[in-house]
C-alpha cells in the first residue's frame, strides 16, 4: 500500500530526529548510550505528530552525546561525529548529529534540542540557522510538561531562515 504523503508546507521533505527528545513511535531512540541501546519508542510525541502534519519524510534518527550532555558530539555507543566542512573541528553538541548531516547534503532540515546551546552552537559551527525557540513555544508532551525548569526547548535546525521561520509557524504552540 502506498502511503499519500501530507499536502503540509514540506510535503515529501527528507527529515531526520535527534536520537534523544521528540519520539517517534515505533522507531529506536537509544539517546547516545549504551544503556538505552535498542530501546523503542511507544508513541509519537506532539512535536512528532506536527512535525509530520507538515509532510516532512522522518528517516531515522542522528547522534547525540549520552543523554544530550556535552558540548561536542561524541559518545561511547556511535563515536565521534565530525563536522562535514572541517573534520579537525567538533559539530557542536549536543545536536552535532543533526548539523553534520545538514551540512553534509544528507537532509535539508533535522530536530535539535537546545538548553544551554544544543542547537544554536552546532548551527554556528556548522554554517546553519538555528533557533531556540521562547519557552512554551514549541511542546514537549504528552510525556514531557517541561525540563530543566522550562530552559530545554525542542526544535530544528536547518540552512535557511525560511525554512526555520515557516516551522516555526507550523509547529508553535501558541496561537496569537
Amino acid at each position: 500500500m502506498i502511503k499519500k504523503i501530507s499536502d503540509g508546507p514540506f510535503a515529501g521533505v527528507p527529515f531526520l530526529m535527534k536520537d534523544i527528545g521528540a519520539g517517534e513511535r515505533g522507531r529506536h531512540q537509544e539517546s547516545g548510550s549504551k544503556l538505552m541501546r535498542g530501546h523503542v519508542v511507544d508513541n509519537d510525541s506532539f512535536l512528532t505528530g506536527l512535525f509530520k502534519k507538515t509532510g516532512l519524510t522522518l528517516l531515522g534518527r542522528t547522534t547525540t552525546p549520552e543523554f544530550a550532555l556535552g558540548i561536542s558530539t561524541e559518545s561511547e555507543l556511535v563515536g565521534v561525529t565530525n563536522n562535514p566542512w572541517n573534520p579537525d573541528i567538533m559539530s557542536g553538541g549536543s545536536s552535532g548529529g543533526a548539523a553534520a548531516s545538514i551540512a553534509a547534503g544528507i537532509v535539508p532540515m533535522a530536530h535539535g534540542s537546545d538548553n544551554g546551546g544544543s542547537i544554536r552552537i552546532p548551527a554556528s559551527a556548522c554554517g546553519l540557522v538555528g533557533l531556540k525557540p521562547s519557552r512554551g513555544r514549541v511542546t514537549l508532551g504528552p510525556d514531557i510538561g517541561e525540563l530543566w525548569p522550562g530552559m530545554l526547548q525542542e526544535f530544528v535546525l536547518s540552512r535557511t531562515v525560511r525554512d526555520t521561520a515557516l516551522m516555526l509557524d507550523a509547529v508553535a504552540a501558541c496561537t496569537w
